[in-house]
C-alpha cells in the first residue's frame, strides 16, 4: 500500500467487486460488440444472424446471472446495497453537479439506478430478439409461439430498443470518464476489484464492507446460466 510519506494522508485499496462480477461484466461488454458486429457487417462469419443470435442468447444468460447475483451476491453487487430512493438519488444528483458529492466504494445513487436501466434495456433487447425475423433468413426461436401482432410489435421493439441501449451505453462510458477526470478510475477497479482512496476521504458505503460467500455459490449459478445458454445454442444449431 502506498504511503505518502511526511503526510498522515495514505492511499488504502478497499476490495470492492468479486470476480463473478468482473467476469460477468467483461463478459458482458464483449457479447454486446459482436452483437454489434455481427447485425451491422458480419464479415468473416457463416451465415452472421445465426452468430447474432448465440451471442444474444449468452446476453441473455449473463443479465439472468446479474440480476440473481444482485439478490444473492457478494457486497457492493447486491442491488440492496446500491439502489436508493429517487428522492436520495435526486439530492445525490444536486450535490453531483454541484461537485459535493460523497465517494462511494460501489455504485453511488445514479450508477446503481444506470445498471437497471442497461440491464432492463439488455433484458426487452433480448427477449425481443426471441420473437424477431427479417422475414427472410432469420426468425427468432419464439417467433411461432406469438400471435402476428405480438411478433410485429416485438419486431418493432427489437430494432428500435438498441437505440436506447446504445444512449445509456454512451452516457455510462461518460460518467467512467468524468469519474476518471476526478480522480476515480472505474475500470481499473473493474480489473482489478478494488479502488483506491485517501485514508482521510470519506466513503459513503464503506462499512458495508466486502462480503464474500462460499466460491460454490457462484459456480453453480454459473453452470445454471451456462448450462440454459448451452441448451439454447445447441437448439439452433441442429
Amino acid at each position: 500500500m502506498p504511503v505518502d510519506d511526511g503526510n498522515l494522508n495514505t492511499t488504502r485499496l478497499v476490495p470492492v467487486w468479486d470476480w463473478a462480477i468482473r467476469l460477468f461484466h467483461l463478459a458482458l461488454v464483449l457479447a454486446i460488440g459482436g452483437l454489434w458486429y455481427t447485425a451491422e457487417f458480419g464479415m468473416g462469419f457463416d451465415f452472421p444472424m445465426e452468430w447474432h443470435a448465440r451471442l444474444g442468447y449468452c446476453v441473455l444468460g449473463l443479465v439472468s446471472f446479474r440480476l440473481i447475483w444482485g439478490l444473492v451476491g457478494a457486497g457492493h453487487a447486491r442491488f440492496a446495497n446500491f439502489l436508493v430512493s429517487p428522492a436520495r438519488t435526486w439530492r445525490y444528483g444536486r450535490a453531483f453537479l454541484a461537485r459535493r458529492s460523497p465517494s462511494y466504494a460501489g455504485h453511488n445513487p445514479l450508477g446503481g439506478w444506470m445498471v437497471m436501466a442497461l440491464l432492463l434495456t439488455l433484458l426487452v433487447q433480448g427477449v425481443s430478439g426471441l420473437f424477431s425475423t427479417d422475414d427472410i433468413l432469420f426468425d427468432g426461436p419464439l417467433r411461432e409461439w406469438g400471435s402476428p401482432a405480438l411478433v410485429a410489435v416485438l419486431n418493432w421493439l427489437h430494432h428500435n430498443n438498441i437505440t436506447v441501449l446504445w444512449v445509456l451505453i454512451a452516457l455510462h462510458l461518460l460518467a467512467v470518464m468524468w469519474h476518471a477526470f476526478q480522480g476515480e478510475n472505474l475500470i481499473a477497479a473493474m480489473l482489478t476489484g478494488k479502488k483506491s482512496f485517501s485514508s482521510v476521504q470519506e466513503v459513503h458505503d464503506i462499512e458495508r464492507g466486502y462480503q464474500r460467500c462460499a466460491p460454490i455459490v457462484p459456480c453453480l449459478l454459473a453452470v445454471f446460466v451456462i448450462g440454459i445458454v448451452g441448451s439454447a445454442i445447441w437448439l439452433t444449431i441442429r
